[in-house]
């Protein structure tokens, strides 16, 4: 009997060991896909602010002359690709994450338009020698409706982000930020930034 128990006891012992050694080794991993996850982010919202702002940039530039050239239709594809990625990217993981679902309307379909507009405004000067499109007053004010939606972007994003300080026309990092890279995916900021674009 006493040699049973000895047996159990031992069996007990390894059964514990080897399921610390698997907790272990799993916290170790989860930590690891934060820390990885969250440094994705606060890089891939430095990088959502810029081009927000470079895109106001040129918005206005068009404003100012009243004319479109296939540069700044390439800085507005550009800049309209690297929203997509960001929310179609975090939006994936927020619902893997169970913390947020869009089923409806989102940024990403205004995205779409937009570059849809402008690519067919460009191809105007496809095929001919032109290297700017003369704009008219009709399509200027859908530039004008652009310039205060993406202003109204930035300011949701002024509101929601975090690690970052957010002017007209800058972009400041902050202490938090780095503190955010490591763990920013654990907070709800990003989740925010989700909600309010989706």
């Amino acid at each position: 009997m006493a040699k049973q128990i000895k047996w159990l006891v031992i069996g007990l012992i390894a059964i514990v060991l080897v399921f610390s050694l698997f907790t272990f080794t799993l916290f170790k991993e989860s930590r690891g896909y934060a820390q990885y996850h969250s440094e994705s982010l606060m890089n891939d919202t430095s990088s959502l602010i810029g081009s927000f702002q470079r895109k106001q940039e040129v918005l206005q530039q068009i404003i100012q002359t009243r004319t479109l050239t296939q540069t700044q239709v390439d800085l507005i594809r550009e800049d309209t690709y690297i929203l997509i990625n960001y929310y179609e990217d975090y939006n994936r993981l927020a619902m893997n994450l169970d913390r947020y679902e869009n089923k409806g309307y989102s940024i990403v379909d205004a995205a779409f338009v937009t570059e849809a507009v402008f690519n067919r405004k460009i191809a105007e000067i496809q095929g001919t020698d032109q290297v700017k499109v003369k704009l008219d007053n009709e399509f200027l004010e859908k530039i004008e409706f652009l310039v205060a939606f993406n202003e109204r972007c930035l300011n949701t994003l002024g509101k929601h982000v975090r690690g970052f300080v957010i002017t007209d026309t800058s972009m400041e990092t902050t202490e938090e930020r780095v503190v955010l890279s490591v763990n920013g995916i654990n907070e709800d900021f990003w989740v925010g930034n989700l909600e309010a674009f989706g």
